[in-house]
């Protein structure tokens, strides 16, 4: 259909990431009707997402190869960009800030969205330059109020760059398929009896896995009967295994690697974890929560939407190892409590966190920054007004 809006997301890679898998899980369920969506990542690794959108019906395009130069780069996405007319390029997170706004911008794109999923953008020299991007972009997209906050801090020319807020999606539904309550998997067999803590994310500095193999120490020592589970690959996985081997850990705490299962190892768990010295928002937490299970988690970002302190769970200092072991001791300590935040944190997530809920929101930012910039490009005046759209003046923009 020739009025549909044409959109092209940018990501880094395709990696196996909770924003990634975030966006493979949305994309596809944008109005076909409205929307006629496209991906471009110009850095591997690529992984499932990169499936789920394909097999989503949206189409996915690399732009370079492993070796490649910048300017190369440039000339090859604006062309891209300039052959395929986008009405909207949404650079997603990091670095796409970049090399999806820059040459957004070259090819004269009508509308073009920064996108925040962490604070890792907001830190060092990078605000300046956003900020000096914002004088030709429309706004950005975020997934949290606490980023929302930050970057409104951080950025200047924000005047002209309003924040969307898009809260992650969980999908809910066919949980016997999800978490196999009446089937014996891998995760039965590992277990010995004893409850099981847990955590799951790469491994990577920003996650802190040290220090929750530093928790499960203190808690071992105070004589709290567990086992830990360490859900996820990355760089840190060598100075998390000679931690553990440190404290003589290797029969409580496992590393179980990559795992397409996730759902049904936290099914098996009595309590997550989030050990982050820096967050959004945490996919980990409402995966583990969709999962009725009690949370604790270090305050790594704003958590009031997510944990009721005490209530479904609880909240610690960053890199307190000792209030976090103090924590999961208290949960382990009243089995019946227990079962009660975690039916508390499921009805949170389902409350506030539906994919249906985070579609919607990722639809109304985009509609609301074409509606802004429609004045300008007559093209586009067009297309929003076959589907009743007027143009809007509002800088506050939706959420």
């Amino acid at each position: 259909m020739k009025n549909r809006i044409r959109g092209l997301v940018v990501s880094g890679s395709l990696g196996v990431g909770g924003a990634e898998i975030q966006l493979a899980k949305l994309l596809p369920r944008l109005n076909r009707n409205l929307f006629e969506m496209q991906v471009v990542y110009y850095s591997h690794p690529d992984g499932y997402p990169k499936k789920w959108l394909e097999e989503g019906g949206i189409p996915v395009t690399f732009l370079r190869g492993e070796h490649w130069n910048r300017w190369r780069y440039l000339a090859t996405a604006t062309d891209f960009m300039k052959k395929n007319r986008f009405d909207l390029v949404h650079a997603f997170l990091d670095s796409s800030n970049h090399y999806g706004r820059i040459p957004a911008i070259l090819a004269g794109v009508p509308v073009i969205i920064g996108g925040l999923q962490g604070k890792k953008g907001l830190e060092g020299g990078w605000p300046t330059l956003y900020s000096l991007m914002n004088l030709r972009c429309a706004g950005w997209i975020v997934n949290s109020r606490m980023l929302k906050n930050w970057a409104e801090e951080k950025m200047f020319f924000m005047d002209r760059s309003p924040v969307s807020i898009v809260r992650n999606g969980l999908e809910f539904g066919d949980e016997a398929i999800r978490f196999k309550p009446n089937e014996r998997t891998f995760y039965d067999e590992l277990k010995s009896g004893r409850p099981v803590i847990g955590i799951v994310g790469r491994l990577h500095p920003v996650k802190n896995h040290l220090l929750f193999v530093e928790t499960a120490h203190l808690l071992t020592q105070a004589g709290v009967e567990a086992d830990y589970w360490i859900i996820g690959e990355g760089e840190m996985r060598p100075a998390i295994e000679e931690r553990i081997r440190h404290h003589g850990l290797e029969e409580r705490v496992k590393l179980l690697g990559l795992r397409q299962d996730v759902d049904i190892a936290l099914s098996r768990m009595a309590v997550a974890v989030l050990t982050s010295d820096s967050e959004s928002c945490p996919n980990a937490l409402l995966e583990a929560m969709r999962a009725s299970l009690p949370v604790v988690s270090t305050h790594c970002t704003t958590l009031d939407e997510i944990i009721q302190e005490g209530e479904n769970g609880f909240v610690v200092p960053v890199g307190a190892a000792a209030a976090l072991a103090d924590k999961v001791a208290q949960i382990l300590a009243d089995p019946e409590k227990r079962r009660g935040m975690g039916l508390l944190s499921r009805k949170i997530v389902e409350s506030r966190f539906s994919m249906a809920a985070a579609v919607k929101d990722l639809e109304n930012a985009y509609i609301f920054f074409l509606q802004r910039q429609s004045r300008r490009y007559p093209e586009l005046h067009e297309k929003l007004k076959f589907w009743g759209f007027s143009p809007v003046t509002d800088r506050s923009g939706p959420a």
